[in-house]
């Protein structure tokens, strides 16, 4: 009868270990790392465990955690802006805060006019014409986004009268989803209207040949395109001056004319 009981007892200690500790496994996908430490998630509803990798598989070793506060995304911060100027598909200039800031359109990529690839014109003109027709527009920056890139342009997410203007790009298949480098929110549902363009064979999915060559989203195209916007600036503020002068020139002509009657 004690031989009994110590076989209970020990069945007991490990239902009771394997409740806390192992009851179904881990989801392998859903490993996190917070402050040196790894977590996994498993079971119906969703709880975490401290994890440790073993026999290359990740395994429990604690009860029941409260959710990682890495794993907690923080609430994305907004901001209600006025558009300045509209410089393509997927840069624009607002005024925020009474200043005026360059912002590059977060998680996309649009055809470059400078460069003259196909749908450029397009991609401007439909930027262009929802931004200057909206009531309200707001930017979102992305909790899992740095702020801005490394050429000093706000990054974005931009919502024209409650509608996601990225979204509206790609659905028009104006762009494609690019330069992603965290787990952005409105990912998934950027990717699942692009998959549906290019089913549609809409925009640059209409285009002949290796699609992926229709647009080019490599850095280097990433760096050309800031500097062809610096250029275009730099050509804006020349004809500024140009024009300016023009016109003084015409004032002291008159005045000249004026003079010597």
């Amino acid at each position: 009868m004690r031989r009994v009981k110590k076989v209970l007892f020990a069945i007991l200690i490990s239902i009771s270990f394997n409740t806390y500790a192992t009851t179904g496994p881990i989801k392998q996908d859903s490993i996190i790392k917070c402050n040196d430490k790894f977590y996994g998630s498993h079971g119906s509803p969703i709880h975490w465990h401290e994890v440790i990798k073993k026999d290359n598989k990740w395994v429990s070793i604690s009860q029941e955690v409260e959710i990682p506060s890495c794993y907690i995304r923080k609430v994305n911060e907004k901001e209600k802006v006025k558009l300045y100027k509209c410089s393509d598909g997927d840069t624009a200039r607002f005024i925020i805060n009474s200043e005026e800031k360059k912002v590059r359109f977060l998680a996309i990529d649009t055809p470059e006019v400078d460069k003259n690839e196909p749908f450029s014109k397009e991609a401007k003109d439909f930027t262009c014409t929802a931004l200057q027709n909206a009531k309200e527009i707001y930017l979102e920056y992305d909790s899992n986004s740095d702020k801005e890139d490394k050429y000093g342009r706000l990054l974005a997410f931009v919502h024209v009268d409650g509608v996601l203007l990225q979204k509206s790009i790609i659905q028009q298949g104006l762009g494609k989803v690019a330069y992603i480098y965290g787990d952005y929110d409105y990912l998934e549902e950027l990717r699942n209207e692009e998959k549906k363009a290019k089913e549609k064979k809409i925009g640059i999915w209409s285009q002949t040949g290796n699609e992926e060559k229709n647009l080019d989203t490599s850095e280097e195209a990433y760096a050309d395109e800031f500097v062809l916007e610096d250029k275009e600036e730099v050509d804006e503020e020349e004809n500024i001056i140009i024009e300016i002068l023009r016109l003084i020139y015409e004032i002291v002509k008159k005045i000249i004319a004026l003079i010597t009657k």
